[in-house]
């Protein structure tokens, strides 16, 4: 009888130390997907510091909401949304490259987000819409809206700022 019971301690324990072992694989890697995801933020989390950096002292950005990065054809801009200090909303353009002019625009200057969106839907009919971007190509503000279409395919419907209007298509990729 007392064998019974010894074979059950250790029978205990060994279930014990696999639940432990597998408690601590889970946190190992749970802790490397976290540090591997916050690496892979960090470039854009610089990239937000720069522009507010470069627009500090000469745009009064009360109260910062959004971040756009967008990577154009011939140029990267870093896109900033927020509050002035009249509590307007504002959108800013700043280049990537320090010699490029800086953009300010009202957000009531143009179209919204969600109407950006509205016209990709009814004009493409898309599956999903994966993302809206805020960006700049040739001195025109613009909305890059990425989307799924109908055959499983990415998509860039490019409209600007001000009214909506079609600029740029990239079909099928």
């Amino acid at each position: 009888m007392s064998g019974f019971i010894l074979q059950r301690r250790k029978n205990k324990k060994r279930i014990g130390l696999w639940i432990l072992l597998a408690l601590g694989i889970l946190i190992l890697i749970s802790g490397g997907a976290y540090l591997y995801l916050r690496s892979a933020e960090k470039p854009v989390e610089e990239a937000k510091q720069e522009a507010l950096d470069r627009i500090s002292g000469s745009i009064e950005l009360k109260e910062q909401d959004q971040f756009y990065l967008y990577n154009g054809v011939k140029s990267t801009y870093y896109v900033l949304t927020g509050k002035n200090k009249e509590n307007k909303d504002i959108v800013v353009w700043v280049p990537e490259k320090k010699s490029g002019k800086i953009y300010v625009k009202y957000a009531s200057d143009g179209i919204s987000e969600a109407k950006a969106k509205q016209i990709v839907e009814e004009k493409k009919h898309p599956k999903k819409i994966l993302n809206v971007t805020l960006g700049m190509e040739n001195g025109v503000p613009l909305y890059e809206v990425s989307y799924i279409g109908k055959n499983d395919s990415l998509n860039y419907y490019d409209m600007t700022f001000s009214d909506g209007e079609w600029l740029r298509e990239i079909e099928n990729l």
